[in-house]
């Protein structure tokens, strides 16, 4: 604010000017009667009013007058912005709008030339960017912004009491605080106002948020089983809460991973809980399921974490599997196949081709017309066996749907016979690369391996295994870089009779030896050794795949802003913990939250990997993880992670104007919402700021004397042409 001031630079006293005008005014009455009687009126007027001009001018120029200007010292004070980076201004106001911080920085971004801070700081020397989280006040860099997401409680008081009491070599005219008003921590700021007040300091408030209803309607799973078994009723419960000052209507979803499986309408009154339990599930394949369910959030939600849950539930193994045996000819490995299979374990259907018309067929949905054509036919089983000589027989498309089966329904398929030209139709579901076909003349000795197929069996190795000489056999030379070989010859192990390998979600193997048979005629005990090793291979082969990514089991909920480590096991293709896997994490969260890290091997634990991220926002956090082979080989899986508001900030983060028009009236200043704030807007200073005086001398002003000098000549001009001396 400038405030001018009129003086006089004349040594006497004023009286004497007061003299000299009363005189001049004297002078030209007497001079004025001698004009009128000596000339025209009309010259009388104009002699007059130029020596009038003339005497005034001359006596402007004795007096000296000047203008005094005073003007506040912008170089000798400074001037605080001072932004709240407690927990609470990281909260969405409504669905779609920015966090309360993102709001604020948009003021007071200096790389941009129309911001307000930047306009502050062309008139003041000194505009001070501090900030405060916690208990700490700091000058704000460009990575302070994302400071709201660690959720540290708000000591408003404090901070306004560090600016004041800063001791600067500059004067403090005034502070405008960017917040939404919470104060949780340390002093109140209302008692600070009281020091600002005295000290003659406004305090300017520029309210980040809005005012809203608020509540909270949330969701969880009750009774949740940890495990079911495959081919069993799952049901699972969810409870929904409305803690609204109104009644609240919503949906609940329920998924497995991102599928949607159900969906229950519902509306709740006021503080009313129910209970909602969706239809049976039946999972058909062992494994880890995840389980989400999710409400819509709603407007003024004051804790969107428990919008959602998240449930993992082991799958066992189904008390009973169900094989399929298809072939296109009566093999005399299929009736000891029906014996070791006929246990109550154990369900075994057949379809085989006794002539150019005539099948044998065992077991519902089979049909001894021949082969079927409904593409979904295989989908009802758990384990297919199938002789590679039926497929010249089968349509594409039924061979096209195998492939499925096994890849996404997790289906179990054991092949045996010829394997030529097999790896055209089935592509990599064969894992055999390269094979020989051998006829010894002599048995050949076996040797088996426990894991992964008999690890729960003692005495493997001294199963007396063999190929049967004098009967053609296939051995594999080559296989997939993901496949094991777990039979192989004694005298050279490389060369496998079985081949495994998981695929997909299923498993896949390949046995070349279709006269594995007459071991079970030798005694009883190569008879029990035999039933065990198929057994204990469709077992295997039906009970889905061997996790090679093995996450932990649960969850526990993450408070917001803290790190969430996350942490893998990893198998390698021959099923031993892998030691140089790439381990990539790609999380998913609320409000677009988008973060990807790489999991790096973690010391003194083999296979391990592990990392760590932040998350910005309470809510639920899907992790996708991606491992690569040195083999080229790459497997993904995923899990979920709840991520919770804790600590004073998840409390209470309402919009508190009332309170920050309170702290601007106490200390003088100004309060204005963050979305009328211009550019342009100027906050309230103190009045008893240092100024700058500036002095003009109206005397020395070239005007006066050009004036002065035209009123002279004029007048002497006009003189002359009347005549007059």
């Amino acid at each position: 604010m400038i405030m001018e001031m009129l003086g006089f630079d004349w040594p006497f006293s004023p009286n004497w000017l007061w003299g000299g005008g009363l005189t001049l005014l004297a002078v030209l009455a007497w001079h004025g009667r001698l004009l009128f009687s000596a000339t025209t009126r009309a010259d009388a007027w104009k002699f007059l009013v130029l020596r009038a001009l003339f005497g005034i001018l001359l006596l402007f120029l004795i007096a000296r007058p000047f203008l005094e200007s005073s003007q506040p010292d912008s170089s000798s004070v400074r001037v605080v912005s001072l932004v709240d980076f407690s927990g609470s201004m990281n909260q969405l106001d409504s669905a779609g709008a920015q966090k309360r911080i993102i709001q604020a920085r948009d003021h007071l971004d200096l790389r941009r030339p129309d911001t307000w801070i930047n306009h502050m700081r062309q008139s003041f020397g000194l505009v001070q960017r501090l900030g405060f989280s916690g208990e700490d006040v700091f000058s704000i860099r460009e990575n302070s912004w994302t400071l709201p997401e660690s959720g540290k409680s708000t000591h408003l008081g404090s901070a306004l009491l560090e600016v004041l009491e800063d001791e600067h070599s500059l004067a403090l005219a005034g502070v405008t605080l960017f917040s939404d008003g919470r104060n949780n921590q340390g002093i109140s700021p209302l008692e600070v106002a009281e020091r600002y007040r005295e000290m003659g300091v406004p305090v300017n408030v520029v309210g980040v948020g809005r005012v809203k209803d608020q509540g909270n309607l949330s969701i969880r799973f009750v009774d949740a089983p940890a495990q079911s078994k495959a081919k069993e009723e799952l049901v699972l419960t969810a409870e929904v809460s409305n803690a609204y000052n109104s009644a609240s209507s919503n949906i609940a979803r329920l998924l497995e991973d991102e599928k949607v499986l159900q969906e229950i309408p519902f509306t709740l009154g006021v503080d009313e809980s129910r209970k909602l339990k969706f239809s049976p599930l039946t999972p058909d394949r062992p494994g880890r399921r995840n389980y989400r369910v999710f409400i819509d959030p709603l407007d003024g939600d004051d804790d969107p974490s428990d919008d959602s849950d998240v449930r993992s539930v082991m799958i066992l193994e189904p008390d009973l599997f169900s094989a399929l045996y298809l072939s296109n000819q009566a093999r005399p490995l299929y009736p000891f196949l029906k014996r070791s299979l006929g246990v109550e374990k154990f369900q075994l259907s057949s379809l085989i081709r006794l002539g150019e018309e005539t099948f044998h067929a065992r077991g519902e949905n089979l049909s001894p017309e021949g082969y079927p054509n409904d593409p979904e036919f295989w989908m009802q089983y758990d384990v297919v066996l199938l002789d590679l000589e039926c497929l010249n027989e089968l349509n594409a498309s039924l061979i096209g749907s195998l492939k499925q089966y096994v890849r996404k329904r997790g289906g179990g398929l054991l092949t045996f016979g010829s394997p030529d030209g097999v790896r055209e139709k089935l592509g990599g579901v064969f894992p055999a690369l390269s094979y020989e076909e051998t006829r010894a003349k002599q048995a050949l000795s076996l040797e088996v391996l426990p894991d992964p197929l008999f690890s729960n069996r003692k005495g493997v190795n001294q199963w007396k295994s063999f190929l049967p000489g004098n009967m053609p056999a296939f051995l594999v030379t080559e296989k997939n870089p993901a496949s094991l070989g777990v039979v192989g010859l004694r005298s050279n192990f490389e060369r496998s009779a079985l081949v495994l390998q998981a695929y997909g979600s299923g498993k896949v193997a390949y046995w070349g030896s279709v006269h594995d048979w007459k071991r079970a005629l030798i005694n009883e005990d190569r008879a029990k050794e035999f039933s065990a090793f198929w057994q204990g291979l469709v077992e295997w082969l039906g009970s889905g795949s061997v996790e090679r990514i093995r996450l932990p089991k649960s969850h526990k909920p993450s408070p917001r802003g803290e790190l969430v480590s996350l942490s893998l096991e990893a198998l390698g293709s021959d099923f031993e913990p892998s030691l140089d896997a790439l381990v990539e994490a790609n999380v998913s969260g609320p409000d677009d939250f988008s973060h990807r890290l790489q999991l790096f091997p973690q010391s003194g634990r083999v296979g391990s990997y592990f990392g760590e991220f932040r998350p910005s926002l309470p809510g639920s956090y899907r992790v996708s993880y991606r491992l690569r082979f040195p083999d080229g080989e790459t497997l993904e899986k995923s899990s979920y992670l709840r991520v919770e508001e804790l600590g004073l900030e998840a409390k209470d983060h309402r919009y508190a104007e009332r309170d920050l028009r309170m702290l601007a009236n106490l200390t003088g200043g100004k309060f204005i919402h963050l979305s009328e704030m211009s550019s342009d807007w100027k906050p309230v200073l103190s009045d008893s700021l240092p100024t700058l005086k500036r002095r003009n001398d109206l005397a020395n002003s070239w005007p006066l004397f050009l004036a002065l000098f035209l009123a002279a000549g004029m007048e002497w001009i006009w003189r002359r042409k009347g005549g007059l001396r």
